[in-house]
């Protein structure tokens, strides 16, 4: 009894402890606006009274037991609405209440955040911002299960009270066996309209669709000596790490908003650590950009990665993306992963389980043996030299080097003394050349809602036409249309400039898994801890038919989204890997023309071209 006892309080302390500290920071700011009429006809309106405007405040947990009789902690919108003296008497008018643009941070799409409305004194309806209760739709939640009688101008009008609050982790605190950490909601924030729309159609019951919790993407990761960034109109400057919708606030991937970071050079860099949010980062001290790409399951449209195949028109309306929590794993389908450390005798061409419509956690996530929670990617095709890597905007890139060149001089950013701060120690730390996966990590997040797509429908990434390969086009910030997001918070230099080399390299014989040098050079030795760096194809000898296509990656933004022989979406090229060539390029030169893209791929033997560079990726570990 007594361990039974202690147990309980134990689990008690906890709870307090963690609603005692969101008690004292918590705040859900609501800027909840007057009360508007929307009339889908023209003669129909509503006389409307109440106290319409709200001033901001903050919600902490109660019980929900205790919503009824709380007086500081429940938003209460209290309304009434009739029909207008002007409306006609001939017609029966219904109407729905609804919240309207509707902006909630996505820490806040929970089922903790709850609301309820009430009508002449009896629940109506209630529900929360969870999207496993109801999707929100174009920014509209409906709060109305069916649609309403409008009383007519001379009869008493509709009272309504709408009330939204937090709820506790546990509905009893004394007898809690959860420990729901409600922290991520600290200082979130949901706005929107109170409106109804009015009818003369026959009523119709709501039906509900819930959708997969899209959930929240994991916040960037630093290593040390990492600057978060955002760009404040003219300069980039220190960004806010603690909030999404302050003036300095870091990013937003709903609004397209990927988070930047830089590494600046050792002259102020411990100035630039420590400085205060908003102080600008001189482009001239800065060594490189860097974007994170936060680790996401995607909906699979071509498991079996055949030609022309789109289960869910996934290039015209976007990739559907769900970003995952930490380093969990939710997608239904697995593949298995070769590679030329550890595969049989026996391996041939990637097997996949389940069917398209499935999600699948995005390969790129996993580092060897490590669950990564996102990546960094740089903003640009790397510049500067082979002894001093830079990623910076408007400068030529670096070319004319091997892979195995590009590799090694990414790979010693890290190397003891080096000049961009980072730790040499690779367990907690490592930078290297983009891999094929990584790469597909990045095009498929870039073709979707939170990249060039709008939920609808979708638009290329503009071609960096720049013919001195000049990365960002020679001016990133007016050539937001070259970027992953269409606006500077994105990835450059992804379609045209130079081809860009990456890690993926097609084994030198049928049968097993060999790693093929070609002609790239003797830097990059091949063993098991350096099998991590590289991703594996099978052997082949064709380039543009179905027999090759079959040897993609699911994920490597390859053979699914191939239209037809040699090519992909929007019309780029689609040449596969094979036993002249082994080492894949993509994204295509700035002479290739509407042939250029992000789903451009193609093979070459890893030596070193004037028209060829790299990109390079940063890992904390």
């Amino acid at each position: 009894m007594a361990k039974k006892n202690n147990f309980t309080v134990l689990v008690i302390e906890v709870i307090v402890v963690v609603l005692a500290i969101i008690g004292i920071t918590f705040a859900i700011n609501y800027l909840m606006d007057n009360i508007n009429i929307n009339a889908n006809t023209a003669d129909l309106a509503v006389d409307y009274t109440g106290n319409l405007t709200l001033p901001s405040t903050s919600l902490f947990p109660i019980s929900d037991s205790s919503v009824a009789t709380n007086t500081e902690n429940v938003m209460r919108v209290n309304f009434t609405v009739k029909g207008a003296s002007s409306n006609p008497t001939n017609k029966d008018i219904i109407y729905d209440v609804i919240l309207s643009d509707l902006s909630i941070d996505c820490q806040l799409k929970s089922p903790y955040l709850k609301w309820q409305l009430n009508k002449n004194g009896e629940k109506l309806s209630e529900g929360s911002f969870s999207p496993t209760f109801d999707t929100i739709k174009d920014g509209k939640l409906y709060l109305t299960e069916i649609q309403q009688d409008l009383p007519s101008n001379s009869s008493t009008a509709d009272s309504y009270e709408f009330i939204m609050w937090l709820s506790e982790s546990c509905s009893d605190i004394n007898n809690c066996t959860q420990e729901q950490d409600q922290s991520n909601m600290l200082n979130k924030t949901i706005s929107g309209k109170i409106e109804t729309i009015l009818y003369t159609d026959s009523k119709k019951e709501l039906v509900r669709e819930p959708g997969d919790n899209p959930g929240c993407p994991n916040p960037p990761k630093l290593v040390d000596n990492m600057i978060p960034v955002m760009y404040d109109g003219t300069n980039w400057v220190k960004a806010d790490t603690t909030s999404s919708t302050s003036t300095y606030g870091w990013y937003d991937y709903d609004k397209k908003k990927w988070a930047n970071a830089v590494l600046v050079s050792s002259t102020n860099r411990n100035t630039y650590v420590e400085a205060e949010v908003g102080t600008v980062i001189p482009e001239s001290e800065v060594l490189a950009y860097y974007v994170w790409i936060p680790r996401y399951k995607y909906k699979v449209f071509n498991v079996a990665k055949t030609m022309g195949t789109d289960s869910y028109n996934a290039k015209t309306t976007g990739i559907d993306i769900v970003f995952e929590q930490g380093t969990s794993s939710t997608g239904e389908i697995k593949c298995n992963n070769y590679s030329f450390a550890s595969a049989t005798s026996s391996a041939t061409n990637e097997t996949c389980s389940g069917t398209n419509g499935q999600y699948y956690t995005h390969p790129a996530f996993t580092f060897g043996d490590t669950e990564l929670t996102g990546i960094w990617v740089g903003k640009f095709e790397v510049s500067g030299s082979t002894t001093q890597i830079k990623t910076v905007p408007n400068v030529s890139s670096l070319r004319s080097q091997t892979v195995s060149n590009f590799y090694s001089a990414i790979k010693s950013m890290q190397n003891s003394g080096n000049v961009y701060g980072l730790s040499s120690d690779t367990n907690k730390v490592d930078s290297h050349m983009l891999k094929n996966l990584e790469w597909g990590a990045v095009a498929y997040l870039t073709h979707s809602d939170y990249g060039r797509c709008n939920g609808s429908s979708c638009e290329e990434v503009t071609r960096n036409g720049n013919s001195s390969y000049t990365t960002g086009g020679g001016n990133y910030v007016s050539n937001v249309a070259q970027s992953s997001t269409g606006n500077i918070y994105g990835i450059y230099d992804l379609s045209g400039g130079a081809f860009e080399y990456v890690m993926g390299n097609m084994s030198s014989g049928s049968g097993s898994y060999t790693y093929n040098a070609s002609r790239a050079g003797s830097n990059f030795s091949y063993s098991a801890s350096t099998a991590k760096y590289i991703d594996t194809y099978a052997y082949g000898t064709s380039y543009g038919d179905q027999t090759a296509y079959n040897r993609a990656r699911l994920g490597d933004a390859t053979g699914e989204v191939v239209s037809s022989s040699y090519t992909a979406w929007y019309n780029d090229y689609a040449y596969f890997v094979n036993s002249s060539a082994p080492w894949f390029v993509r994204g295509g030169n700035y002479h290739d023309g509407s042939y250029a893209g992000v789903f451009y791929f193609t093979y070459d033997n890893g030596d070193a071209y004037s028209s060829h560079s790299a990109r390079a990726a940063l890992l904390a570990l």
